[in-house]
């Protein structure tokens, strides 16, 4: 369904061993203060509770080491909209925030979120590779892949495996097929997939902390490639207005594999996120509250009809990144 048809009430060629665009060790951001798996899965049961059922927890799939990959559901509206982080487990601030708006949304009485959530169905992949994040690398566990994008005796990138044109049976990656399953079967309007990448630093000397970019297949509908960059300009917008970013536009590929390609073709406006890298402990709070401002300002837009009114051609306005501080890059 197109944007601008909801009924709301008004209120560089990829390389399989990447140098890499994330926090880069523990000695840049404390991994006490992001959760671990147990920690996560402790998380998301608490909220599932507190919210008395209105927040949902599912597991779409197990992992090689038998982890479950989490999404939680909340909201009851017409317009679905699915975040998805930590495809890369050193990418870690996606989820964090994630969890911060299922607390406000998901488990708060405020009216706004009640308001928010008659609108739109909100469903989040809450860290895609439980395994990659327990070791804090990129990739997922699998020492004995083999073929494309797999880091020999580690394992695959997972945002190189979602190519439609793939069954999930034939996946080898299963965090990726799990997410393949659930998005042919519940059909996201949108849908945002948050990374990190490294420093970038704009003519003026200011930092990007923040980079989007929209599907590039060239298979993409008009239509779904219009929606996708109502929801970039719509976020470049947001941030930039809040004070939270500095947003520029992320050069990427146009391989069917990655997620914001794949679900492009598969008819939902997409959006990739990636938030800067090379972090400290003061860097990480600051980003995860980018992350969390991006994840819910989308959600208002949805909610009270605005993103619809958003002009497409605005995202064409959006700077491109600036020179690299770290020059290794990877989406």
């Amino acid at each position: 369904m197109s944007l601008t048809t909801w009924g709301t009430t008004p209120a560089s060629a990829d390389r399989p061993t990447p140098g890499g665009p994330w926090v880069q060790d523990a000695q840049q951001v404390s991994l006490q203060r992001l959760h671990t798996y147990d920690e996560l899965t402790a998380a998301l049961q608490r909220l599932e509770h507190r919210s008395k059922g209105a927040i949902e927890v599912e597991s779409i799939g197990r992992t090689h080491e038998g982890r479950d990959i989490w999404a939680a559901t909340v909201g009851t509206g017409p317009a679905k909209v699915l975040y998805i982080t930590q495809q890369h487990g050193n990418e870690p601030l996606g989820t964090e925030a994630a969890l911060q708006l299922l607390q406000r949304i998901g488990a708060s009485q405020a009216g706004w979120a009640a308001d928010v959530l008659d609108d739109v169905t909100l469903r989040i992949v809450v860290r895609a590779n439980p395994d990659g994040t327990e070791r804090f690398q990129r990739q997922n566990v699998d020492p004995d892949c083999s073929g494309p994008f797999c880091r020999t005796g580690v394992g695959f990138d997972i945002n190189r495996y979602h190519d439609p044109a793939m069954s999930p049976e034939a996946n080898p990656v299963p965090e990726s097929a799990a997410i393949q399953r659930m998005v042919r079967s519940w059909r996201p309007d949108i849908t945002v997939d948050y990374h990190h990448q490294g420093s970038y630093r704009q003519p003026d000397g200011s930092l990007d902390t923040t980079s989007i970019l929209w599907p590039t297949n060239p298979g993409v509908t008009p239509q779904v490639l219009a929606d996708s960059k109502r929801v970039a300009a719509l976020m470049h917008t947001s941030l930039e207005q809040y004070g939270f970013a500095n947003v520029s536009l992320y050069p990427g590929d146009s391989l069917p594999g990655i997620a914001r390609n794949s679900f492009g073709l598969q008819g939902s406006a997409s959006l990739l996120v990636e938030l800067r890298g090379d972090l400290g402990q003061k860097s990480a709070g600051y980003l995860i509250r980018t992350a969390y401002a991006s994840m819910s300002a989308l959600l208002q837009a949805v909610a009270d009809g605005s993103l619809a009114t958003v002009d497409p051609a605005l995202a064409d306005t959006i700077p491109e990144r600036g020179e690299p501080v770290d020059p290794d890059d990877e989406e």
